[in-house]
């Protein structure tokens, strides 16, 4: 994917350039720094194409991840989840989950 360094603003036809903004995401729990924007020089709105957006969610989806260890918890095993995860979705003790393979390596979570 190549990403232009000038383009046409949508919203005023003046000429928006290219240049670099934090943003963030999961109500403030990830910062992507220096992630590309442009920036239209005429009206100064800031705006992405589809390609920066495809390239900002895969780098989110890259970064947003969590190691958890599995633990025992009497006879069965456990995951624990961040506080700023449960935060995040609101979970609290006693909640159901579903949890759904997708495939050997991949697993959902299905809030309900």
């Amino acid at each position: 994917m190549v990403i232009k360094t000038g383009i046409k603003c949508p919203l005023c036809g003046g000429k928006a350039v290219l240049s670099k903004s934090s943003i963030n995401l999961f109500k403030g729990i990830i910062t992507l720094k220096e992630n590309p924007i442009y920036e239209c020089i005429k009206c100064e709105e800031k705006f992405a194409t589809g390609d920066i957006v495809d390239k900002t969610l895969e780098k989110a989806r890259k970064n947003f991840g969590f190691t958890r260890q599995i633990i025992s918890s009497g006879g069965s095993l456990a995951i624990t989840l961040p506080s700023d995860l449960s935060e995040y979705y609101g979970f609290e003790q006693g909640e159901k989950i579903r949890l759904v393979p997708k495939s050997e390596k991949e697993l959902s979570i299905i809030i309900q």
